[in-house]
């Protein structure tokens, strides 16, 4: 980089530095050489900071601060005023208020390319950042003296990489342009934007750590693209329904914003702009700061093929969720007539919007600033309910698992108390060490909206017509997901109470010792049991399940309960202390029968399908958990053999159709096209009859039941969904807790359901069929939205099948649901130990 007549290094412009424009056909710029273009930059500019926030499956994860220098010069003071603006308990004089909104800056958050083949958002930011380093007009400086921009570039750099390494591989070939056969992101693929108030992932962790919970943004803008064949740009207002925890003023905000941007892409000429559509604001998984104090608006760009350009006809545009691309309307005056699309028309839209969010957030700073204050006012005096109280760990049937809820809320900003005393809130008594989260507090909307039943309504596209789809799932009460005890407080209720900054992990570790007991017992109705007994396998005990009630002492252990032997006492407490798991050295009763269990050997069947997101959930839960799991591509279920190589093999959920052929020999290259086919669906039967345990989950469930023969059939099949419809629920399931799949486990439990199957199980000869969970006849719905419940009334929702020598276990839902439902991994996880276990 030369240098100019000041000495300093001059700024290359994103052309001079690559070779090729931004949005250049065929061509993308590397994460490497992008960040090499933004760390020159920061050496050149006193406009810019350069921080690399942490390193992801190999790829730096960076955020750029771009604003005045004398701005950044004071970070530390503008974080300080809007860490007190976000938390008004603070301010004490209305003068000292209003110094705040004076001093402070509007913070705007740009995130792009999280899914990481929708390559617009990311390619588009080496020119808007050379431009705000550079800028000298008068539009240019009012922005870096009344916003601070964070950009993140992209939040998914591995994936970004593996994008452009697929798209290089096969360009000038049939399939040039596809998306890669594996998952854009290690473990979520596409639902790696679905992580914001779990933040199961380290990108989302990092995201929120480093940037939300020290900024608190006023707007956060989030850049994507959707299919090729509708709107070319699709921004807010949002549908209805919005999440009621969602503050009016915010809802006001995001339609004002929607409508500017709107306005200034056809002011530029640019056609296909479509508000209103779509898109809604109902589950807090893609929008962490609506419920911190600011905005979230999103775009999305009609997508090209990655960066080759398609030609679309007017007559191949089509509808989509109603919205009708051809026709020009009130949130669509100018529709786009067909043509030719591409990578820089994406590019070029972004840019506007990206532009026109920044001059918005300057030229109305002390609107921003304000109505972020107001927001926050509202929350700290939120009344209704007063309070969630969570029972103290020996009361939860999990107690790690509550513990890990409680530290999610704290995760977003959530302020977690505990009693020093017995108290009593709604007439009901709790006792010392309930953990109690009040709802007036700076982000007590987050934590109400996390812990409250959903009622979603009941929406139709027309009158009489069929359900309107919502945009993600409708029911999230993590309670229900992570079967925590959580009570509702109406009432305010006098107690003493403590901050715990961090909510510690049970006690765990060896209790109960008797001296010279022959083993130590794990109680089955714990996640960190399981985990445990991984790891003990791993350090070479022996461990078996007792298929009875073990009563030891003043103790009674559930069904299921694991037996450990072959290992050091010492070994076990320490492992048992790091998971806060409670391990007992007793003697197991003589008439008690314990069955042996080895580790099982696991295969997780994972497709080549692009968005085979939930084969990358169940790989991410087991390694978690410390299952040690291989890959099953489609060739390896065709090549067979599976039974010397697997106890258990788990079909995640996918559709029988995408698993049996997969994908298009058109479209890929013969390695990653077709399926496992009706000789690899021959070779998963084989496996079973020859003593294997098939584990399919959700939609999967059908290869089993067409191809092993099952005596069971899926009684939503065909159904319309006017008649049933369920996309994305909590229902209530009826467990049998003497079945091993069972163990562990009350009778009732909380199951996520996505237009999953239910089973109805008909008799067959010599066919022993057990219904190990079942719908109840009434009173289904727990959280959510759901037509039709009279179609799955007293269905089966689990079933253990035998065939030959080994077993199908059907589980018709989705047990670790974006590693969100905790509290029903144990069925899977039984239903993998149940592979191993002998009599």
């Amino acid at each position: 980089m030369a240098t100019n007549a000041t000495g300093r290094s001059a700024i290359e412009t994103p052309e001079e530095h690559f070779g090729f424009p931004s949005g250049t056909e065929r061509r993308l710029v590397r994460w490497p050489s992008m960040l090499r273009y933004f760390q020159r930059l920061a050496e050149a500019s006193d406009r810019l900071r350069y921080e690399e926030l942490g390193v992801v499956d190999g790829q730096p994860l960076v955020l750029l601060t771009i604003s005045a220098p004398d701005n950044l010069d004071r970070e530390g003071e503008l974080r300080e005023v809007q860490s007190r603006l976000a938390d008004p308990r603070r301010i004490l004089e209305v003068a000292d208020r209003q110094r705040l909104l004076q001093t402070g800056r509007c913070v705007c958050l740009i995130t792009c390319s999280i899914h990481a083949t929708e390559v617009g958002g990311v390619q588009m930011t080496p020119h808007l950042v050379h431009r705000l380093v550079t800028g000298e007009d008068p539009e240019t400086l009012r922005i870096l003296s009344e916003v601070v921009l964070l950009l993140v570039p992209s939040l998914n750099p591995y994936g970004m990489e593996l994008v452009a390494d697929w798209y290089e591989r096969t360009l000038g070939t049939p399939y040039e342009g596809t998306p890669p056969p594996q998952l854009y992101h290690r473990f979520a693929g596409h639902d790696n934007n679905r992580d914001w108030f779990m933040q199961a992932l380290p990108e989302t962790r990092l995201v929120v750590e480093r940037i939300h919970n020290r900024w608190w943004p006023h707007i956060v803008y989030d850049l994507h693209q959707m299919q090729p064949n509708g709107p070319r740009y699709v921004v807010p207002p949002f549908v209805d329904p919005y999440d009621p925890n969602v503050d009016a003023l915010l809802q006001a905000q995001i339609n004002q914003m929607g409508a500017t941007i709107a306005a200034e892409l056809t002011a530029e000429g640019k056609t296909g702009v479509a508000t209103s559509i779509i898109f809604d604001a109902y589950s807090p998984s893609r929008a962490y700061q609506l419920y911190h104090g600011g905005v979230r608006i999103l775009s999305e760009a009609a997508s090209v093929r990655i960066a080759t350009p398609i030609t679309l006809t007017r007559d191949q545009l089509a509808e989509t969720r109603g919205f009708e691309p051809r026709v020009s309307t009130q949130n669509h005056p100018l529709p786009w007539p067909g043509g030719t699309w591409t990578l820089r028309d994406i590019v070029d839209y972004n840019r506007i919007t990206a532009w026109t969010v920044l001059d918005h957030a300057a030229r109305y700073r002390d609107h921003w600033v304000r109505n972020f204050a107001l927001v926050q006012e509202r929350s700290v005096r939120r009344t209704s309910p007063y309070a969630y109280v969570v029972p103290p760990e020996r009361m939860q049937r999990d107690p790690g698992t509550a513990v890990e809820m409680l530290r999610i809320l704290q995760a977003g900003a959530v302020e977690v108390e505990q009693a020093e005393r017995a108290f009593t809130a709604d007439g009901v008594d709790f006792p010392s060490g309930s953990f109690v989260i009040r709802m007036g507090q700076p982000f007590g909307g987050f934590a109400k909206t996390l812990l409250e039943v959903q009622r979603y309504p009941d929406l139709q596209i027309y009158p009489g017509g069929p359900p309107r789809p919502p945009y993600d799932i409708t029911a999230h009460t993590l309670p229900l997901q992570m079967g925590v005890s959580a009570v509702r407080v109406e009432a305010p209720f006098v107690a003493v109470l403590r901050p715990i900054p961090t909510v510690p992990l049970p006690e765990g570790g060896v209790v109960g010792a008797e001296p010279g007991a022959p083993s130590i017992l794990i109680g089955s109705e714990t996640n960190a049991g399981a985990r445990l007994v991984n790891e003990l396998f791993a350090a070479g005990a022996q461990v078996g399940r007792a298929t009875t009630a073990v009563a030891v002492g003043d103790r009674t252990f559930d069904p299921g309960a694991f037996v450990i032997t072959g290992a050091a006492v010492a070994t076990i407490d320490r492992l048992a202390r790091r998971l806060g798991c409670a391990a007992y050295a007793a003697a197991v009763p003589n008439q008690v029968q314990v069955q042996r269990l080895s580790r099982p050997r696991v295969g997780i069947y994972h497709s080549w399908r692009p968005h085979a997101i939930d084969a990358g959930w169940t790989r991410y839960v087991l390694e978690e958990y410390r299952f040690p799991h291989t890959v099953l591509r489609d060739r390896d279920v065709r090549q067979g053999n599976l039974r010397s190589r697997y106890d258990a093999i788990v079909l995640p959920m996918e559709g029988a159709k995408q698993i049996l052929e997969g994908n298009s020999a058109t479209g890929y290259p013969p390695e990653y096209a077709g399926g496992i086919g009706d000789h690899g669906a021959a070779n998963l039967r084989r496996f079973v009859e020859d003593g294997g345990t098939l584990i399919t989950l959700d939609a999967a469930c059908e290869v089993a039941i067409r191809h092993l023969y099952l005596p069971v059939t899926n009684v939503l099949d065909g159904v319309r969904h006017e008649e049933f419809y369920s996309p994305g629920s909590l229902l209530r399931i009826l467990i049998d807790p003497l079945h091993p799949v069972g163990w562990g486990f009350e009778r009732e439990a909380a199951a996520m359901f996505v237009s999953s199957p239910a089973f109805d199980i008909r008799a067959a000869t010599g066919v022993d069929t057990r219904v190990v969970a079942h719908y109840p006849l009434a009173n289904q719905l727990l959280s959510g939205w759901i037509r039709g419940a009279e179609r799955i009334s007293g269905r089966a929702a689990v079933v253990d099948v035998a065939v030959g020598r080994g077993r199908v276990i059907l589980i018709g839902l989705r047990p670790q649901f974006r590693a969100q439902t905790r509290g029903t991994y144990r069925l899977l996880f039984n239903a993998l130990y149940a592979s191993t276990l002998q009599s």
